[in-house]
């Protein structure tokens, strides 16, 4: 209701008085109501005050109806409660005796979904209930405090609203007779909101509510429209004193300190939305259109502020708050984006135009012609010309007042149609020669030549004839000669000639012509021929005008006609476009408008095109400032494009090389790091210098360094760690050089092992692609320092397995080791192909084989199949350790195999340590560490091996019976041993020599041995078969293998010893002969090489046919 001035009521306007007189008795009437409002709920409270001591006596209830159906029935409508059955629960709650539930009742009216509207029906039902029954106040208290107690934002605003505003109208009402806690309660949860939703502003329609139907009677304070009413109409609003001034003082501070903060949040979201807007006028100013998520970003932002705002402006005006004067959000004007647009031009003003001096020059820096030719021979065409092209920029103008092809509107295949139209070439033919230029040539060389020779001043009757055919000579040598112009000298002398040799009509015609139809595969002629039209430009202004007439419309037939032929013809057209672009013929919209109606229809052929025209002259568009906004805005489009469009790899890549091309991304200026001297030496000893030829002498410079200095020697540690610097096919050097290096100084071997090994679980938890290759050439150092003897097996093996389980959840799951990544497999390969060749004996071959099992089933656990190249690196990598494994197809079989393998492997290790001291040469502690290594092993996947446990010794009777007679026996044994003399028995068989070296023949998977038996004094041989599978026929075969290869080995060395001592006699002669003059007959050098000595031959024991 607005406030009427007060003058208006001395006004002689009668319709004036008679609508103050209305709004007096509406005040009347609004202050006769308020009273009447107040009473009601005085009486009310005081009723509600009194129930405690006025409540029905047990014979009231013993005369309701106390069915538990009836009454169930009623509570369940509680739940859905509305202001049109509110007479009605009325009714059912008089008749109905509820003394047993009155806690469900509670239950169901705090929880009942009940809108604003229905919560006076609430409070009415709340006013009988709390008359009739004692426990319901204190129950609704109870229930009311541990639901707003502890408000959290899960909280919704909708329920928070509807309890808030009942907690305040029971505790006017008097319903909460616990006026003390009740109000603690109200004070708690406003001051709890206040607090904490001073930003987000979530409950700020339940705080506006509260104070809509509370404010007068709690907080004591009236609102502005009230004001305004008693200011005007001197009218008394009466207001309930339920609570003392400082009190009430104490609420409208919360109110007032959570308003404050609403309308600081209510300034910031304007001016956010006014940035928003400014910035979507400027989009549409500057592209002519505004992307569809920032239009429904604008949107939800104008609608969050429209709602704050009024939300806000009610709780002012209840708490007498004024709010801050907002500017409107008006649309920004012209000239605030022109500003913003030079802005966004200001970040040009650091960028070159050009790439370098040289380009600048060769499309800046152009002949001019007009300081060299005569006036006489272009003025006539240079005039006629200019006013052509005057014209021709009228008509363009005002053409462009009603097109706008420069703006942002839709292009479409009639103003294609239209533009073609527009262009229009005079084809017709103008054979008639001009021959004052001709003549005025001939008469300027008879006066030069007139001294000399005073008969050359007549021309014979047939000179006409003649310099015509001499001219068209010309021309057309002029017109060959285009083809062969490749810098600017060359352009310059052209231009000159055609100016002073051949101006006329025709030629410029047939220029125009051949630099129109310039080869399709001779992109390379266009920067020379357009800077050959912008040399002519200023006196033949008509040259550059009618080529890029003939250029545009050829772009535009071939854009109506949408084949997909002539891609070569083009592509040529639309780069002359780019290259006249440069040169300022062609103007810098019309280019871009022919970028846009590419990118109108950017499917096929004019996908290159359009990358054509970007990279001739993107860049040049983009970089200057009057072009660089819509350039930007088009290159977007297009990068947008070729998400949406279906392209191919080709029209990608070609796309986005254009887009970089002219827009490259931002990079930070690499800063070079200040090393001392000492460090950049050990870079470049690592980096640059070391190779396989090299490896004593970077060693020897290691060994100088100042290893006392622990930052030299923390850097050389750094450096050597960082292998991923050196070559891939180097990195053995540097395994070498540190097997070398850890001699003299031990600590930096230990070091550099210890970071590889680390580095190799930090990658694992990590896990970024962008590691891989450092994560593998990590891999290849420690294979090779292993091969160096740096590590022993056991880190290896205990590498590999970490690399296989590091992760490994329970349910088998690895979340940073997902089944589509294979980047572990590759760290494996890289080990085994590095360092697997030395798994081939003793126990570290048993446990190579096991380690192979647990990577198949590794394997099987990626998603299958896997990548071509990593399955053939598999392939390639087990084929040349082990060339006989057997591959499985499903994890049950490894797991199969796995369980039959592990309980056997504690005694085959047991009874091969010998040969894994022989195998490790002198690494005693391979053997120590073997039953470790498996139970580590075991423990690594307990599904899949079964752990032998140690039994438990149960002491009994029969034990000590059974020690004691052993006692006694060895005391027999011992004292009879002591008496008498011992007799040795010897059960050596001497092995007859013939039999001594033979091998054992394999026929079939049975290997057949000779047993040598004694019986009695002689010795005979029995044929017993073994099985090749069998751990004794393995062994033993594995062992004659070894054997054979070292025998072959050193034959071949004593062989190769014999020949180099036989070439180097041999090459001792020859230098004596040659000395002393001899001269060697050609037959001489074909001398047979000697044969080797029998006893090398049986020395080895070499059967040639094996």
């Amino acid at each position: 209701m607005s406030a009427i001035p007060s003058d208006t009521r001395d006004t002689e306007d009668p319709p004036e008085k008679k609508l103050s007189k209305e709004e007096e008795l509406k005040a009347i009437e609004f202050e006769r109501e308020s009273e009447r409002k107040c009473n009601e709920k005085l009486q009310d409270r005081q009723r509600n005050l009194d129930a405690k001591t006025h409540h029905p006596p047990e014979s009231f209830f013993r005369k309701l109806d106390s069915s538990v159906k009836k009454n169930s029935v009623f509570i369940k409508k509680l739940s859905t409660l509305t202001e049109a059955s509110k007479d009605k629960l009325a009714h059912d709650l008089n008749s109905l005796n509820l003394t047993k539930y009155i806690e469900e009742v509670v239950t169901a009216i705090c929880t009942a979904k009940i809108k604003m509207q229905d919560v006076n029906c609430a409070v009415h039902l709340c006013q009988i209930l709390h008359r009739r029954y004692p426990d319901f106040s204190s129950l609704l208290l109870k229930t009311l405090h541990s639901s707003l107690s502890n408000i959290n934002k899960d909280d919704k605003v909708s329920r928070v609203r509807i309890e808030l505003r009942l907690l305040g109208q029971m505790l006017v009402l008097g319903i909460i007779t616990d006026q003390k806690e009740g109000f603690s309660l109200l004070h708690n949860t406003l001051h709890n909101i206040v607090t904490n939703d001073k930003e987000k502003l979530e409950f700020l329609p339940a705080i506006v509510s509260f104070v809509k139907h509370c404010g007068d009677d709690i907080i004591g304070v009236t609102s502005k429209p009230n004001k305004q009413l008693i200011d005007q109409y001197k009218i008394r609003i009466s207001h309930m004193n339920i609570l003392p001034r400082d009190k009430q003082q104490i609420f409208y501070d919360l109110m007032k300190e959570y308003i404050t903060a609403v309308i600081y949040s209510l300034v910031q979201l304007h001016s956010r939305l006014l940035k928003m807007l400014k910035a979507n006028k400027k989009t549409l100013y500057m592209k002519g259109e505004i992307s569809a998520e920032r239009v429904e970003e604008a949107d939800k932002l104008t609608v969050q502020y429209n709602k704050l705002m009024v939300n806000t402006t009610t709780l002012g005006e209840m708490l007498d708050v004024s709010l801050p004067d907002l500017p409107p959000l008006s649309i920004v004007d012209e000239d605030d984006c022109t500003a913003n647009q030079n802005d966004g031009n200001a970040n040009l003003s650091n960028t070159e135009l050009w790439e370098d001096e040289d380009q600048r020059t060769f499309y800046r820096d152009i002949l001019d012609l007009t300081g060299i030719i005569p006036q006489i021979l272009y003025k006539k065409d240079k005039d006629k010309a200019t006013k052509e092209q005057e014209e021709k920029k009228r008509r363009q103008q005002k053409e462009k007042k009603d097109d706008k092809k420069d703006d942002e509107g839709e292009i479409t295949e009639e103003t294609i149609e239209e533009e073609f139209k527009k262009l229009h070439i005079d084809d017709e033919d103008d054979d008639e020669e001009e021959e004052e230029v001709v003549q005025v040539t001939t008469q300027q060389a008879t006066k030069d030549n007139s001294k000399d020779n005073n008969a050359a001043t007549t021309t014979p009757p047939t000179s006409n004839s003649t310099i015509t055919i001499s001219n068209k000579a010309a021309m057309e040598m002029y017109l060959n000669k285009l083809s062969n112009i490749s810098n600017r000298d060359l352009v310059n002398d052209a231009a000159q000639e055609f100016c002073l040799r051949l101006n006329t009509k025709t030629n410029r015609k047939k220029l125009i012509r051949t630099l129109y139809g310039v080869p399709r595969n001779r992109l390379d002629l266009l920067p020379f021929h357009a800077r050959l039209v912008t040399t002519l430009a200023p006196i033949l202004p008509d040259v550059p005008q009618d080529l890029f007439t003939l250029l545009k419309k050829e772009f535009l037939y071939h854009l109506r006609k949408k084949d997909q032929s002539n891609l070569e013809t083009k592509v040529k057209n639309i780069r002359f476009i780019g290259e006249l672009t440069k040169f300022e013929i062609c103007e810098k919209s019309e280019a871009l408008w022919f970028l846009r109606v590419l990118l109108e229809q950017f499917t096929h052929h004019n996908v290159e095109i359009a990358c054509n025209l970007v990279e001739c002259c993107g860049r040049y568009l983009f970089r200057s400032p009057e072009t660089h906004v819509k350039t930007n805005h088009l290159l977007d489009q297009m990068m947008r494009k070729k998400t949406v469009h279906n392209l191919d790899s080709r029209q990608v890549t070609m796309v986005e090389n254009a887009y970089y091309y002219c827009n490259p991304p931002d990079r930070v200026a690499y800063v070079k790091k200040d090393r001392p001297p000492l460090h950049q030496y050990i870079r470049k000893l690592l980096i640059k210098d070391l190779n396989k030829n090299n490896i004593e002498k970077v060693l020897r410079q290691f060994r100088k360094l100042p290893w006392k200095d622990d930052d030299v020697a923390m850097y050389a540690v750094k450096c050597l760690c960082r292998v991923w610097m050196v070559k891939y096919n180097n990195i053995y050097c540097v395994a070498s050089l540190l097997s070398g290096l850890a001699q003299f100084q031990e600590r930096i071997g230990i070091l550099v092992v210890d970071n590889v090994v680390e580095a190799i679980r930090i990658g694992m938890e990590i896990n970024q692609p962008q590691y891989n290759q450092r994560r593998i050439s990590e891999a290849k150092l420690l294979g090779e320092l292993y091969n160096y003897r740096m590590v022993e097996s056991n880190l290896i093996f205990n590498t590999l397995y970490l690399i296989i389980s590091f992760g490994l959840l329970p349910d088998g799951s690895n979340p940073i080791d997902p089944p589509t990544e294979t980047i572990r497999i590759r760290l494996i390969l890289t080990i085994l192909e590095t360092s697997g060749q030395y798994f081939e004996k003793g126990s570290l071959k048993k446990k190579c084989d096991l380690f192979l099992l647990f990577f198949q089933k590794y394997l099987l656990g990626k998603i299958q199949p896997l990548p071509i190249d990593v399955e053939y690196s598999v392939q390639d990598t087990l084929e040349s350790i082990r060339p006989n494994i057997q591959m499985y197809s499903n994890i049950s079989g490894v797991e199969e195999a796995i369980a039959e393998i592990s309980p056997s492997l504690k005694g085959a290790f047991a009874s091969v340590d010998q040969e894994e001291s022989d195998t490790e040469e002198g690494s005693s502690t391979e053997t120590e560490a073997v039953e470790q290594d498996e139970s580590e092993e075991n423990r690594g996947d307990d599904d899949d091996v079964k752990v032998n446990r140690k039994l438990e010794v149960v002491k009994c009777e029969e034990d000590d019976e059974f020690i004691k007679e052993l006692e006694k026996t060895m005391t027999a044994d011992i004292s009879s041993r002591l008496t008498g003399t011992a007799k040795v028995t010897s059960t050596d068989l001497a092995i007859p020599m013939n039999q001594a070296f033979k091998e054992h023949k394999i026929e079939g998977n049975v290997m057949k041995f000779k047993v040598l038996l004694k019986k009695g004094s002689k010795q005979h041989f029995k044929q017993m078969d073994v099985p090749i599978e069998s751990e004794f026929a393995s062994n033993l075969f594995d062992k004659q293998k070894a054997v054979r290869k070292e025998r072959e080995e050193l034959k071949r060395l004593v062989l190769g010893h014999e020949q180099r001592q036989e070439a180097e006699e041999l090459l001792a002669e020859q230098q004596e002969s040659r000395n002393v003059g001899f001269l060697m007959r050609p037959n001489d050098r074909k001398q047979k090489p000697r044969k080797a000595p029998q006893l090398t031959t049986e020395m080895f024991n070499f059967n040639s046919s094996k």
